[in-house]
C-alpha cells in the first residue's frame, strides 16, 4: 500500500483512540473508569506511572437519575457514608457484578477518570477499595474528597492536593517519538524529510470543519511544504465529517503520508510528530493541541468554524494559556502559510511538560515500588 494510503497498523495514543484493552493485571494496578471519551481516556491513561497496569471500566449509568443518586452518594461525608452501602454503584451502572468482581480479587493502588461523568463513581469505589481517588480536569461533582486533582490553570482552582496543568495530560512520550517516526518511515517509505505534519480534527457541539475549511488548511499546508521543500503528512479523526475526510482524500496523491482516522486503525499521530519540524493542528480539540506541544517539534493552532455559541471559556482560556507561554502559536487559514514560515524560522519554543509533571504526582502520591 502507498504511503499515502496506509495499511492497518497498531493502535496508539496519538490520534486519541481508546486502545486494546491490555491483559488483566497481575501486579499493582490502577482502576480507571471512562466515559467513552477518548481523549478523556488518555488523559487518565497517560498520567500512570511505570509498574501501574490499567484496569478499564467504562461507565455507563442506568438513567439520569442513576446518575444523580451517585452524586449524592459521592458528596455524603465520612460520618454518613454507610448510607451509600457497602457496594453503591449496584443498580447505578451497567456491568456493576464485573467491577465488584474485579475489586474483589485485589484492591488497586488508585481509582482514575477524567471529566464529570465517571467523576462520583470514582470517589465512591475509591472509598471502598481504601485506595487514592484521582481526577482530571475539574468535575461538577466537585474536587471534595479526591486525593490528587489534575486541573487546568485557568479553573483558578486552589489547595495542597491540586496540580495545575496549562493544556491536557496525554500519552505523548517524548522520548519515544523518534522511535515512532522511524517506524511510520519505514512503513510507507517516507523519505528522509522535512516533514510538515496537518493534524486534522472534527466536528464537535462547538466547533465544525466543513470541506472547504478543510481543503483551504490544505492548500495552505501543501504551499508551505512546497516551499519548503518538504513532504506532508495528514491525518483527519473519528470527528471529520465523511465529506470532509473525502475532500482530504480526493488530494492524496499531492500527500506524502494520509491516515482517514473514521476507518483506518492506524493510529499514527507520535510518528508524525516524531518527524515533523511543524505540526498544524486544528482548534478544536484541547487534547489533541496538547498532544502536539507535548512534542519536541513547532506547533501552529488554525482557528475552525464556529458552531452555536461557540467554544466554551475553558476550551478558549486553555489555547490562549499555552500560546501565551509559547508552547503554540496561533492562526487562521488564511495566515497559516505566512505564520508558519516566521514560526519555522524563529527558536524553537519550550516543549509542554504537564504530563510528566502529573505522573510524578501521582508516583508520589501511591508511594514507593513504582518506576519512575
Amino acid at each position: 500500500m502507498s504511503a499515502a494510503a496506509p495499511a492497518a497498523g497498531r493502535a496508539a495514543a496519538g490520534r486519541g483512540e481508546a486502545p486494546v484493552p491490555p491483559p488483566e493485571p497481575s501486579g499493582r494496578w490502577a482502576l480507571v473508569l471512562g466515559d467513552g471519551k477518548p481523549g478523556h481516556e488518555n488523559q487518565s491513561l497517560g498520567v500512570l506511572p511505570e509498574g501501574i497496569a490499567p484496569w478499564r471500566f467504562p461507565v455507563r449509568y442506568r438513567s439520569l437519575r442513576a446518575f444523580l443518586r451517585a452524586c449524592l452518594a459521592a458528596r455524603l461525608p465520612g460520618p454518613f457514608g454507610w448510607v451509600a452501602g457497602p457496594y453503591p454503584w449496584r443498580g447505578v451502572v451497567a456491568d456493576a457484578d464485573r467491577l465488584a468482581e474485579r475489586l474483589g480479587e485485589s484492591a488497586p493502588a488508585l481509582v482514575l477518570s477524567a471529566g464529570s461523568g465517571p467523576a462520583p463513581l470514582t470517589l465512591l469505589v475509591a472509598r471502598r477499595a481504601g485506595c487514592p481517588a484521582v481526577t482530571c480536569m475539574t468535575p461538577s461533582v466537585g474536587l471534595c474528597g479526591f486525593d490528587l486533582a489534575l486541573v487546568p490553570r485557568h479553573d483558578r482552582a486552589r489547595g495542597p492536593r491540586v496540580l495545575a496543568t496549562l493544556g491536557a495530560p496525554n500519552r505523548v512520550d517524548p522520548e519515544a517519538l523518534q522511535a515512532a517516526g522511524e517506524a511510520l518511515r519505514a512503513a510507507h517509505g517516507l523519505g528522509p524529510g522535512p516533514f510538515v505534519a496537518l493534524l486534522l480534527g472534527g466536528d464537535t457541539p462547538h466547533h465544525r470543519i466543513p470541506p472547504d475549511l478543510a481543503e483551504a488548511i490544505l492548500d495552505a499546508c501543501l504551499h508551505l511544504a512546497e516551499a519548503r521543500g518538504a513532504g506532508l503528512l495528514v491525518t483527519t479523526s473519528r470527528r471529520t465529517a465523511p465529506e470532509t475526510e473525502a475532500r482530504v482524500g480526493s488530494r492524496a496523491d499531492a500527500l506524502a503520508f494520509l491516515c482517514r482516522g473514521r476507518t483506518d486503525p492506524e493510529s499514527p499521530v507520535p510518528g508524525m510528530l516524531g518527524l515533523a519540524d511543524l505540526a498544524v493542528v486544528t482548534e478544536d480539540s484541547v487534547s489533541m493541541v496538547s498532544e502536539a506541544a507535548s512534542a519536541p517539534c513547532r506547533v501552529l493552532t488554525v482557528a475552525v468554524a464556529r458552531r452555536g455559541f461557540g467554544p466554551r471559556r475553558r476550551h478558549r482560556a486553555a489555547l490562549g494559556a499555552l500560546a501565551a507561554d509559547g508552547y503554540v502559536a496561533r492562526t487562521t487559514p488564511e495566515r497559516l502559510t505566512a505564520d508558519a514560515e516566521a514560526l519555522l524560522d524563529a527558536p524553537p519554543p519550550p516543549v509542554l511538560d504537564d504530563t510528566r509533571r502529573c505522573r510524578d504526582a501521582v508516583r508520589r502520591l501511591i508511594g514507593s515500588g513504582v518506576g519512575a
